[in-house]
């Protein structure tokens, strides 16, 4: 039998064959590969992260240092992600004299940290155009700020709401503090509001659903001329108003310009405001501006005590009082009510601390019982101008102001019933804008008469709007 030798292996390969080291090679090969597919696809199968940790892990081991840790972003803070396991987040609303060194000190552990993030937050709120703002700048009461300390105290990430408008964030970024304003989108809408005279014109505007700040609008920018509100106010009376209410990223934050208001009362009769050209005409083109002031304060409580006969309450006797008293908080601002020259200013007796002013037309308005006064005997004042404090020195049983009005002839008059009118004549929309002005006036009283009407209706079948 003829013996059959064996084929070289070289010439098996050359034939295309495979040798057993290069099998075992292949399939180890192939084995690789597999499990490499499966670290990178099945992850990316079941979550849509192609690359996902577990690959990370499974090539640079469990060395957390060996990948630099991403900064933190604006929109990892807006979205509140979370810094790190176990970190606390405070939220706080201010009080009284709270300011940011206050706030972060008492919620960051480190006092030298807690200091750095109040100068470089402040340093931002200070470029944004708050002008001498500083770490202990005290912050109005009820600002949102919110504080992130991870689980031994150091910080992480703050942020301080000013306004709707005005957002403020500060980061930790490996030590360095990092502070920036975030970008809010302001909208303006127009509104119609509508205020139902109940109790005194700030309360029968909180009761509306709008803010103190409407009513400073209307009685110390838009009416101040024509309705003194705290004597010529009351029940029943309705003013309905067209504002810009403004809104940051969709949140209402305040408001923009009075663009027209009405005011229906008993006493006033209809007062109209139409804004034109930066400046309130009434409906008939003419403008509210003159010069003089209805009251010499913004909004006050109340009057309490009238012009005339009354019992005096520390001398208990009858007597003639010769003005009207404004009960109002101690500090509150007195405004002088038109131009003029201050003749006196110093101790009155029972004024205790007393201020006069002479008009140009020569009429005196006077101003009693304050705390402090700012001018000075033979001072200029302007219309609005600062002249005191609302206090109780003198004969004064609560704070008020005790203001009087004296004629050009020197007769006392009541300021309550008098028409503050001084000598000059009323301006008039110019006779180039009157078609305008026309145009204007008539759109917007007609948002505020179709408001009124769809209210009405519903309040007719049982259905109530603010």
């Amino acid at each position: 039998m003829r013996a059959v030798r064996p084929i070289p292996m070289s010439r098996f390969q050359r034939r295309g064959g495979f040798s057993v080291k290069t099998v075992l090679v292949s399939l180890v090969v192939l084995a690789a590969l597999t499990s490499v597919g499966y670290v990178f696809f099945v992850p990316m199968l079941t979550d849509g992260t192609p690359f996902s940790s577990g690959i990370l892990t499974s090539l640079l081991g469990n060395d957390e240092e060996a990948l630099p840790e991403a900064p933190v972003t604006e929109e990892d803070v807006e979205n509140g992600a979370s810094l790190e396991e176990g970190a606390v987040e405070v939220t706080e609303y201010t009080g009284e004299d709270d300011s940011l060194i206050s706030l972060l000190g008492s919620n960051i552990a480190d006092e030298e940290s807690a200091a750095q993030v109040a100068r470089s937050l402040a340093s931002v709120i200070k470029l944004s155009g708050k002008k001498g703002f500083g770490p202990t700048t005290p912050l109005s009461p009820d600002t949102r700020c919110s504080i992130t300390v991870d689980s031994k105290g150091k910080f992480l990430r703050a942020s301080a709401e000013l306004d709707p408008s005005n957002v403020f964030h500060a980061v930790n970024e490996n030590g360095t503090i990092r502070s920036w304003k975030e970008e809010v989108v302001l909208d303006f809408k127009a509104e119609v509001v509508t205020i139902r005279m109940d109790n005194t014109f700030i309360d029968s505007v909180l009761k509306a659903g709008e803010s103190k700040e409407l009513a400073g609008e209307l009685g110390n920018k838009v009416f101040k001329w024509d309705i003194d509100f705290q004597s010529e106010s009351f029940k029943g009376d309705i003013c309905r108003v067209l504002v810009e209410r403004r809104y940051a990223d969709d949140r209402a934050s305040g408001y923009g310009r009075v663009l027209c208001a009405v005011y229906d009362g008993k006493k006033t009769g209809r007062k109209t405001a139409v804004l034109f050209n930066g400046t309130y005409y009434d409906e008939r083109g003419q403008e509210l501006k003159k010069e003089s002031l209805r009251s010499p304060l913004g909004i006050a409580l109340r009057v309490s005590s009238k012009f005339g006969q009354r019992f005096h309450p520390i001398y208990k006797r009858w007597k003639h009082h010769d003005g009207v008293d404004y009960a109002a908080p101690r500090g509150t601002p007195v405004w002088a009510i038109a131009a003029g020259t201050v003749i006196s200013a110093g101790w009155g007796n029972g004024y205790g601390n007393y201020v006069c002013v002479r008009h140009d037309n020569g009429s005196e308005s006077r101003y009693g019982h304050l705390h402090r006064f700012f001018v000075r005997k033979g001072q200029r004042v302007k219309q609005k101008d600062r002249i005191g404090l609302v206090g109780t020195t003198g004969d004064a049983t609560g704070p008020h102001l005790h203001f009087e009005f004296r004629t050009t002839k020197g007769k006392l008059a009541d300021p309550l019933t008098l028409q503050a009118k001084m000598t000059a004549s009323v301006k008039t929309v110019a006779t180039p804008l009157k078609g305008r002005f026309e145009q204007v006036a008539q759109e917007r009283l007609r948002m505020l008469d179709t408001k009124i009407a769809a209210t009405e209706a519903l309040e007719r079948v049982g259905v109530r709007q603010r």
